[in-house]
């Protein structure tokens, strides 16, 4: 070991030592909407499941799903899949950026057939989503649903409003239910999520199921969330950061339309290329039921490369599904590659995506960002670059599967609106990455570094 990197490791020690004296709060300290939102979103696998967000660890919401993304789901450990919505056998499929969306029967069969997962339609085709009958279904039904359970609508926003008032419900009515829920943090947790329940849903139901009164939308206190675009949920799939800055984990070939359409300006990949640093360094692609995080490359002649199929084969998530799990004409029970999602024989590869992106007419910006202990480096060569993509409109930041792209979104937007050190501490733990001096150290210097003391500002507006 020479000096330098002696000299580097004491001073990071003394560095952290006192950071941590300064602030002695971990992140059960840091305060959040979300008290047991803990992990990142995607439950068992956030590479593969990114976009379900988290209500509670047994419920997490989506959008309606292609049978790829339920597939995924079924790697990710989700136990059942509830439609709050019926979408009748007669009507034609849905679509989104090419890819189809099932119709209930057919999405029944796909979850409860090919998957094994367990399928609940909650609501008929005539059928008020806002009303308390629906949270009466919605109670009745619980106790018989599966957990963990990935509860889905159109694009997440009304389940969302049905899982809130269950659960505020069961916080008025039952003494010892947890996690409690009142009005005001009803409203708190949607605009977290970058939902507005104080324009788009009746508050009078609200006020009906928590027997409390509605707040006055022309409060200035409250926490209304104001984003560009404002429509951002018609991609579902985004977590919302802040204004004009959001997140994804990897996204597919087919979403790249609805960006464009959907107003999106700007794409930004933290994804490493063919090489990074002078290294092959492709990343994973994701395999349906084929375990993540196991390596893109081999190792001499002791392990295969990862799609390999040997080592595929080791690598099995259920061996017991049928080749049908993949398709009718399928030699195995597993992916062997994912060309939906920029895969290629050996993994993930940023060259097909960025082709995609280029011809799709986004402003695309690939920013490798290799792993978190380059994050105060990679803000050193980018801080001018990000604050200038995100003055052009709404920024997508992705990686494998957003904890990365939450990262540096939420230091990016932090810089670009002069919000504090508090604020994105508080909103990362909100979206499932939460970090404090005690526990992500690293991660933690950059952003005292570029953001400073807990000294300015407040920001409470989304």
């Amino acid at each position: 070991m020479d000096h330098s990197t002696t000299i580097h490791q004491v001073f990071t020690t003394l560095l952290f030592t006192f950071c941590h004296t300064t602030y002695s709060q971990n992140i059960k300290d840091i305060p959040s909407v979300f008290p047991s939102r803990l992990k990142p979103p995607g439950l068992n696998s956030p590479d593969k499941l990114w976009w379900a967000k988290e209500i509670t660890p047994d419920f997490h919401v989506c959008g309606r799903l292609s049978e790829h993304n339920i597939k995924m789901a079924k790697d990710a450990g989700f136990k059942s899949i509830l439609s709050l919505f019926t979408y009748p056998a007669g009507d034609p499929d849905g679509d989104f950026g090419g890819d189809s969306l099932p119709t209930t029967e057919k999405e029944e069969k796909i979850v409860s057939e090919t998957v094994g997962l367990q399928f609940i339609n909650l609501l008929e085709p005539m059928d008020e989503w806002a009303d308390v009958d629906t949270i009466k279904k919605f109670t009745a039904i619980v106790p018989k649903l599966k957990k963990p359970a990935l509860l889905r609508c159109d694009r997440g926003y009304t389940i969302t409003f049905v899982t809130l008032l269950y659960l505020a419900n069961q916080t008025r009515h039952d003494p010892k239910f947890v996690p409690k829920i009142n009005s005001k943090a009803l409203y708190e947790i949607a605009s977290s999520m970058g939902l507005d329940f104080y324009s788009r849903i009746p508050m009078e139901t609200v006020s009906e199921v928590t027997g409390e009164p509605s707040p006055d939308k022309n409060q200035q206190a409250l926490l209304k969330p104001q984003f560009d675009p404002g429509d951002w949920l018609d991609y579902w799939f985004a977590h919302a950061v802040y204004r004009n800055w959001f997140i994804a984990g990897q996204i597919e070939k087919s979403h790249i339309s609805p960006l464009k359409q959907f107003m999106y300006r700007s794409v930004i990949n933290l994804r490493k290329g063919l090489q990074h640093n002078d290294v092959n360094s492709q990343e994973e692609v994701n395999l349906l039921n084929i375990k993540s995080k196991t390596g893109t490359y081999g190792y001499g002649s002791i392990v295969k490369p990862r799609q390999n199929l040997e080592r595929l084969l080791d690598n099995v998530i259920d061996e017991s599904l049928s080749n049908d799990f993949i398709s009718e004409s399928s030699p195995y029970n597993f992916e062997i590659q994912n060309t939906k999602e920029f895969g290629d024989e050996i993994g993930y590869n940023e060259q097909l995506e960025r082709k995609a992106m280029m011809d799709s007419g986004l402003e695309y910006h690939h920013l490798p960002l290799g792993d978190l202990n380059e994050l105060e480096d990679f803000f050193l060569h980018n801080e001018k670059r990000l604050k200038e993509i995100g003055k052009l409109g709404p920024v997508l930041v992705h990686c494998s599967d957003g904890s990365r792209a939450a990262y540096v979104s939420v230091l990016a937007a932090a810089l670009q609106y002069d919000l504090s050190l508090a604020w994105a501490l508080q909103r990362l733990k909100e979206m499932g990455f939460g970090v404090a001096a005690d526990s992500n150290p690293v991660v933690f210097l950059t952003y005292k570094k570029y953001l400073g003391e807990f000294i300015k500002t407040q920001h409470s507006d989304l």
